[in-house]
């Protein structure tokens, strides 16, 4: 058990409505917040973003107008084992066992701002007060509900809210051991260069159980957060006819294939002199040294999202869904049908961004580039089964 004393005039006690969970409300000096409660963070669903503009306003108002800080910041909310007051002493002692339950559920950024603040006011006099709310009794599957409901001052994505309740463990089980398994962000404000909701986009345009030659996932483009929703939902209610366990299962294939796309898509001819978005090309100064986290390789050049997402969902023409159960097989192996497909691939790319006045972004949302990519592929299938044939006659 940890114990943690701030200093405070008075403190108010109440039960909650119904439950065993309990609240203690507080005010203490800025001056006094202990140091050690940082280290209390592993509950909060953000990581601090000195940059953002609401830290910017937090350090504002304790540096500029330190006597307004409680009346302009609603403070700091902590989920704690035990809490009580100290009469004698005239200190609130907060009790935390268990890092996974107890802690900052709001308010990192507030106590990171304060911290650094000590620093610098360490000789002088500081009239800045926290707000704080200590909260007793919460059951441990309710902390990523509470702290999804407490950070809306700046949103909380969904991503995180579902790292902290431990749904990505599986994804993070079949990347284990890949280069980049630690470089992705799980975590809003998480300094990592792939979000896993791009993963997740990625794993999703290869679900044969929801879409097939007829039916393509352009719908997703641009829906990151619907796509974790989706996978949050399979999460809480698990199905034996769940495409995400089965995507999962294949997700070292499904990115490392993305990867080798973009870098094949590169080696076209004239590619670099096409428009990566509205004010770069595929090889401007800013796309070179692109690095390609999924084969741990760096390219001159950077393909837009919108050309990459068609292409690869494509590649769901050459799934066997479900084959073995739980999992599912390549007709093709992917490096050979890569090198089959990619010319044509571009060709039929460029052709829809030419028609889409260069946006790369209204490619990726143009049913003709997806049904086009997924005929390529499907094409490219049948012309490698009848070789393997002609070889076996």
């Amino acid at each position: 058990m940890h114990q943690l004393r701030f200093p405070a005039q008075q403190f108010r006690a109440m039960p909650a409505p119904s439950g065993r969970a309990r609240v203690g409300l507080f005010y203490c000096p800025a001056s006094a917040i202990p140091s050690e409660l940082m280290d209390w963070r592993d509950v909060n669903p953000r990581e601090v973003n000195p940059r953002s503009a609401t830290y910017k306003a937090i350090v504002s108002t304790l540096m500029e107008e330190p006597e307004r800080f409680h009346e302009r910041n609603r403070g700091i909310t902590v989920v704690a084992k035990d809490v009580t007051f100290d009469e004698k002493r005239q200190e609130v002692v907060i009790s935390l066992a268990d890092k996974t339950q107890h802690g900052v559920v709001d308010g990192s950024h507030t106590l990171h701002a304060i911290l650094e603040g000590q620093k610098l006011m360490s000789d002088e006099p500081w009239p800045a007060h926290v707000f704080i709310i200590a909260k007793t009794g919460i059951d441990p599957e309710q902390i990523a509900e509470v702290a999804g409901g407490l950070n809306t001052s700046q949103q909380v994505d969904l991503k995180s809210l579902e790292n902290l309740r431990e749904h990505f463990k599986g994804l993070q089980d079949a990347i284990k051991g890949e280069p980049y398994h630690d470089q992705i962000a799980y975590k809003m404000n998480e300094v990592k260069p792939v979000d896993v909701r791009e993963i997740l986009y990625y794993l999703a345009v290869f679900d044969a159980e929801t879409y097939n030659g007829n039916r393509h996932p352009v719908a997703l483009f641009g829906r990151k957060e619907g796509i974790v929703r989706e996978f949050a939902r399979q999460a809480e209610e698990p199905s034996r006819t769940d495409p995400f366990p089965i995507l999962i299962s294949k997700a070292p294939d499904i990115l490392r294939l993305r990867d080798l796309i973009e870098k094949a898509a590169l080696a076209q001819q004239n590619v670099g002199r096409y428009k990566a978005s509205k004010k770069t090309r595929i090889r401007s100064e800013s796309n070179r040294e692109n690095t390609l986290y999924f084969l741990n390789e760096k390219t001159n050049g950077k393909i837009p999202l919108g050309w990459i997402m068609p292409m690869l969902a494509a590649f769901r023409a050459n799934v066997v869904w479900n084959k073995p159960k739980g999992t599912f097989t390549w007709i093709v192996p992917i490096e050979e049908l890569v090198d089959m497909s990619i010319e044509r691939l571009v060709g039929g790319i460029l052709e829809v961004h030419e028609q889409e006045n260069s946006r790369p972004e209204f490619v990726g949302r143009n049913s003709i580039a997806w049904r086009m990519s997924y005929t390529t592929v499907s094409q490219s299938i049948l012309e490698w089964q009848l070789k393997r044939e002609r070889k076996r006659s």
